[in-house]
């Protein structure tokens, strides 16, 4: 069984875990400056989230000078010739540069594509890796107010943006800043924003970040280092990410691709007591001075605490999971979450919901959430005290009990906190 820890041991524990797996930035420090936004992915040109990171970028609120955006599209596939780079409806590095780039502008942003991604496909390429060493691309992304990571594999922002030691895999247990990571620290230093989507959100991350998996797998199977490519199975990188957020283990499109199961499974395995998963077209907005979190955007975000959990093996008991929607706010220095409604404490009316075949599925199409996260928003306003639900997969088959407990509270525009989370093999 877990055992409950004050958030001043909490911080220290996270500083000391990060500095044996070598992360390259320190945890969280009273202090710090500048804001992370994280976006769960599918953006969907969401205007509450453009403009707050445009406004959180613009030196001078409404004064003469504007936000000025370094756009990074290095998670993206490189482009296979001029064309490709040149279509802003095409899916890779360039052209997603273009994208971003023209819709920061149409919110009141100036902007600076940032050339690099993870190989050279053409002759006249302006997207090259070695532009990760410029001192002249470094000083662009420094002289900005801003910096938006998008979405693709987290590992190659490794790849790009970090200078790693050889591991298998791509399991690196030791990475230094290249220069244009060095800017996009400073810009954060210096009291700027740094946004991301997806990759871009997943990459904030400090030690032990995910890298790919599916939730079955990752209770049948356990969790291992590596990039997880072509594989179903948990994988994660031991030194992490750019460290920029260190409250918890991070993940995207979490809620709507049902990715609960895995990060608790990743979190038991590296032995860390709270993941922050953020759902698709939603944003987790972080001051690091004050290390409070404010959730806007069209789902939520979850917060699961595994501090006293009882996890063994392929079960896991008494995770508490907190789920917070537009406008509600949480503390990250003692969990305490504020919410844009007014709390409700005990039942609701009205029948508990059914059984759910497929509990831990990503459901078709974008933007919305998974059955888990509506099995719990049914659950909190019923006057039923437990839902259930199971894999799909047999042999064996998951059971995944919400329970409401004496400290369960939800409000009526969809969040909740302290629902108990459990899972066990059938």
């Amino acid at each position: 069984m877990r055992t409950p820890r004050a958030a001043a041991t909490i911080a220290v524990a996270s500083t000391i875990l990060i500095s044996l797996l070598g992360a390259g930035a320190p945890a969280h420090a009273a202090g710090s400056s500048g804001n992370l936004i994280l976006i769960g992915g599918a953006l969907n040109e969401n205007a509450q989230i453009l403009q707050r990171i445009v406004a959180d970028a613009d030196p001078d609120g409404s004064g003469p000078a504007r936000a000025r955006i370094a756009i990074v599209t290095a998670a993206s596939a490189p482009a296979a010739n001029a064309t490709e780079a040149a279509d802003p409806n095409a899916s890779n590095a360039a052209a997603n540069g273009l994208y971003y780039a023209d819709l920061f502008q149409r919110f009141g942003a100036d902007t600076y594509r940032v050339p690099i991604d993870v190989a050279t496909n053409y002759s006249g390429d302006p997207y090259v890796p070695s532009n990760a060493f410029s001192t002249a691309v470094a000083d662009q992304v420094r002289a900005s107010t801003g910096v938006f990571l998008s979405g693709g594999d987290q590992s190659r922002y490794v790849a790009t943006l970090m200078q790693c030691a050889p591991a298998s895999g791509n399991a690196y247990t030791s990475c230094t800043d290249t220069p244009v990571l060095g800017a996009i620290r400073s810009v954060l230093n210096g009291g700027g924003v740094i946004a991301g989507s997806s990759a871009g959100l997943t990459i904030q991350n400090g030690a032990a970040m995910v890298t790919g998996g599916e939730s079955y797998e990752a209770w049948r199977y356990g969790a291992y280092a590596g990039t997880g490519v072509g594989s179903k199975d948990l994988t994660y990188s031991p030194f992490g990410g750019f460290g920029f957020f260190t409250e918890g283990l991070l993940d995207s499109h979490f809620g709507t691709w049902g990715r609960q199961a895995r990060m608790i499974a990743l979190a038991d395995h590296v032995g860390r007591d709270l993941v922050v998963g953020v759902d698709e077209t939603t944003a987790l907005v972080y001051d690091r001075a004050t290390r409070q979190g404010t959730v806007i955007g069209a789902n939520g975000v979850s917060v699961l605490d595994l501090y006293g959990a009882d996890i063994v093996g392929t079960r896991a008991e008494g995770v508490r999971w907190h789920y917070l929607v537009n406008g509600d706010r949480i503390d990250f220095g003692t969990l305490a979450v504020t919410a844009g409604a007014t709390k409700r404490t005990g039942a609701g009316t009205g029948s508990g919901p059914a059984v759910k075949r497929d509990i831990w599925d990503s459901p078709s199409g974008s933007g919305g959430t998974s059955s888990m996260v509506n099995q719990a928003k049914a659950l909190v306003k019923s006057s039923a005290s437990v839902a259930e639900g199971t894999t799909w997969e047999r042999r064996p088959t998951y059971r995944t009990y919400l329970d409401r407990v004496s400290g369960t509270r939800w409000w009526s525009t969809g969040g909740f906190e302290g629902l108990e989370v459990s899972f066990l093999p059938e």
